[in-house]
């Protein structure tokens, strides 16, 4: 009892001292500045790297001074330090810097004065280190070449700029954050073999996030996307044992104890919800506005829903009519983004209708979460547009009358449902990637509003996940 007091005490003391939220400048070429990737100022790597952050604070920041084909040396043929960016850096007064050059130095034009390499980027380092704010300056390996384009040269990054980097940090003391290895074995996330595409620059950020953070991974170990109560026991049943599942701290390879940093580790996390894109909790109690709780996706409300202050599965819910009473959102999640996770609970409702809905590119709706039309159990029909992919139904019925907490999971490979917890359907082959859509979606409403399509019912704490979470 006295150690279980003693960890609650501390497990308070590690929450209510999370780190502060930082200023990060992210400085770098192409790569980081997000060239080939449609929407960089959404899912370029510094913008994915702020949402990650912003789960342990809001208040994080995250800037990205990325200049296409910049060198990091200073008689290359476009210079970084020869860049507004470079002032701008340096006038934004980080708290962090990540540096990640090197790539376009690798060109023969440039390599021609490789014997500066190490000079250049120690008097780079040291000039963000002078700032008043005395930044800590990380320094990246490259990302990988993987054939040579636009003049990099691949062989010219691995054998001679990955150990000068080494040597760069032993004799400056910056710490390394090895992209190279991380995503060396991810090619088809490179459409021109030098770029990312949103997915790569998504696992450049979650390569980068831990060393920011000091976690590992989040503590959200019973996988329900939340950190609570349920997975602070978890670590109280391992304390000061080896348990590699839990041992989120130190990063990046933790230390094989269960101790006083994996409290800290969780203590950040404490009721966030961990790679949370949008969350409406649908407690207001008047308004057109489903608001998100991070700010980014509101919702609208169409037709007369009305607000059940006390009437939801957790705290408040939403009622809506069947006849024209939706919410509409803008893009929250893309379905050829990568792993992805929508919960909603659903009360009453008919068979046939639809929970959550989105336009797929040619103006079709595409039903995320529904119900069978004969059976009313819970079905997707979103699938990879494949000849002989079918909609995944299971045998759930949710038009019962009774509160229903439903999961939708996609892993990149494959699509699940499940129903208060339970798994009720999924794949049992691998798909391809799923039809692509830009559009927004439709809480409570489905192809093309078509009236049998609206929800007869209560919707309550839905939640947008860019990862997949199993139970």
């Amino acid at each position: 009892m006295k150690r279980q007091a003693l960890l609650v005490l501390l497990f308070v003391f590690c929450a209510a001292t999370a780190a502060d939220a930082k200023l990060v400048a992210c400085v770098g070429d192409s790569i980081t500045y997000g060239s080939g990737i449609s929407d960089r100022l959404r899912d370029g790597y510094p913008a994915q790297l702020e949402r990650m952050l912003k789960e342990f604070d809001p208040a994080w920041e995250v800037r990205n001074f990325g200049v296409s084909g910049a060198t990091l040396l200073s008689k290359g043929d476009r210079p970084y330090i020869r860049e507004s960016a470079y002032q701008s850096a340096l006038a934004s007064d980080p708290d962090i810097v990540i540096i990640k050059l090197g790539t376009n130095d690798s060109k023969p034009q440039n390599w021609a004065y490789a014997s500066e390499y190490v000079s250049d980027y120690t008097a780079m380092i040291e000039a963000f280190r002078a700032l008043p704010s005395g930044p800590v300056v990380w320094i990246c390996k490259p990302v990988p070449a993987f054939y040579l384009n636009f003049s990099i040269r691949p062989e010219v990054i691995r054998d001679e700029i990955l150990p000068m980097i080494d040597a760069i940090s032993a004799q400056t003391g910056a710490p390394v954050i090895d992209l190279y290895t991380a995503l060396q074995d991810y090619g088809d996330l490179f459409p021109d073999g030098i770029h990312p595409n949103a997915e790569g620059a998504g696992l450049m950020a979650e390569t980068i996030l831990p060393y920011l953070t000091g976690i590992r991974r989040a503590p959200d170990f019973n996988h329900d996307g939340v950190v609570n109560l349920l997975d602070f026991a978890c670590l109280a049943r391992h304390w000061l044992a080896s348990e590699p599942s839990l041992d989120i701290a130190p990063a990046p390879d933790g230390d094989a104890l269960i101790g006083y940093l994996d409290l800290l580790g969780l203590g950040m996390y404490w009721l966030k919800y961990p790679n949370l894109t949008a969350h409406w909790p649908l407690d207001e109690t008047d308004g057109a506005i489903a608001a998100d709780v991070l700010g980014r996706f509101d919702g609208t409300l169409h037709g007369e829903p009305q607000w059940q202050p006390a009437g939801g599965a957790i705290g408040g819910a939403l009622d809506l009519d069947g006849i024209d009473d939706y919410v509409s959102a803008q893009t929250i999640v893309r379905p050829t983004d990568g792993p992805f996770t929508v919960f909603v609970w659903v009360k009453e409702g008919r068979p046939g209708q639809v929970i959550l809905s989105q336009a797929d590119d040619s103006g079709a709706g595409v039903t995320w979460i529904g119900t069978d039309a004969q059976s009313g159990a819970v079905v997707t029909r979103l699938t990879d547009g494949g000849r002989i992919t079918v909609a995944l139904a299971s045998d759930q019925v949710v038009t019962d009358g009774q509160w229903h907490r439903i999961r939708f999971v996609w892993t990149g490979v494959r699509r699940y449902l499940y129903v208060d917890g339970r798994l009720v359907a999924a794949d049992t082959h691998d798909l391809g990637s799923l039809r692509p859509s830009n559009a927004g979606f439709l809480l409570g409403a489905g192809d093309g509003l078509a009236p049998e399509t609206f929800w007869s019912g209560l919707v309550d704490d839905v939640r947008f996940y860019d990862r997949a979470i199993q139970p």
